[in-house]
């Protein structure tokens, strides 16, 4: 199957730190009488989100060292994402695209048994663009394509980390060799399914299998169809040129 040729990268701007805040501020207080999961005090608020729709929550404290934890409002519980001190100092900080809409629960624990009040944020940050989609070529399956591109401070951002995202169609059972040069940042790579740009783990990853801080992956599609490469640096807040040389045996 032929590769696709070189495009341009599109570009959209969205900071981590962006979005229009949904309903007020919600304040909270852990305390003697609050729940505990062992010795560690929590409280659990709750939000209807949107299916479809990227959001960033904010759980800041300058008592405790507070952790968030994103559920489902139904019997399951099932724990949708997690974070600790992915914020300022120790504060929580997520994104989440939920895969359905309704109520969620978030409990906010704090990491020790200390207890105090909390304030926490949600907003709705802008859609991520839609993936690049390079047309076909005539290059054979084993010919490393080349996309130059470039991390501008404009682009998408995903928990702070500028990215690209390209969408190709792989045939499955089939190795595809992905490589991510760059002389201005720490390279990585990431592979996903298309409709999981945002929360689940990626199908592959990489930082540094290529030479310095280039990333090199190989990955076998267990299914034939349209996946998400997407080019990213490793540290929140980089820029800069790089190269993405992508193929697929025949």
């Amino acid at each position: 199957m032929a590769m696709p040729a070189p495009v341009e990268p599109a570009r959209a701007a969205a900071s981590p730190r962006d979005g229009r805040q949904v309903g007020p501020k919600m304040e909270g207080q852990l305390n003697d009488e609050s729940p505990k999961d062992g010795n560690r005090p929590y409280q659990v608020k709750t939000a209807t989100l949107e299916a479809g729709k990227r959001y960033a929550i904010d759980v800041e404290s300058d008592d405790f060292d507070p952790k968030l934890r994103l559920s489902f409002a139904d019997d399951n519980d099932e724990q949708l994402a997690e974070d600790d001190d992915g914020g300022d100092g120790t504060n929580a900080y997520l994104e989440f695209m939920p895969q359905r809409s309704g109520r969620h629960r978030l409990r906010v624990t704090a990491v020790n048994d200390s207890s105090g009040s909390y304030t926490m944020t949600i907003r709705e940050l802008p859609p991520l663009p839609a993936p690049l989609r390079p047309r076909p070529s005539d290059a054979s399956t084993m010919t490393l394509n080349h996309y130059r591109g470039e991390l501008e401070t404009s682009d998408a951002t995903i928990t702070g980390v500028h990215v690209d995202d390209y969408q190709f169609r792989f045939e499955g059972g089939k190795q595809v060799f992905l490589f991510l040069d760059s002389s201005d940042f720490d390279a990585f790579l990431e592979v996903r399914h298309l409709n999981d740009r945002g929360n689940g783990a990626p199908l592959a990853v990489n930082d540094d299998g290529g030479q310095g801080r280039n990333s090199a992956l190989t990955f076998t599609p267990e299914e034939g169809g349209d996946y998400i490469v997407r080019a990213r640096s490793l540290s929140q807040g980089n820029t800069g040129a790089y190269t993405l040389r992508i193929a697929q045996e025949s």
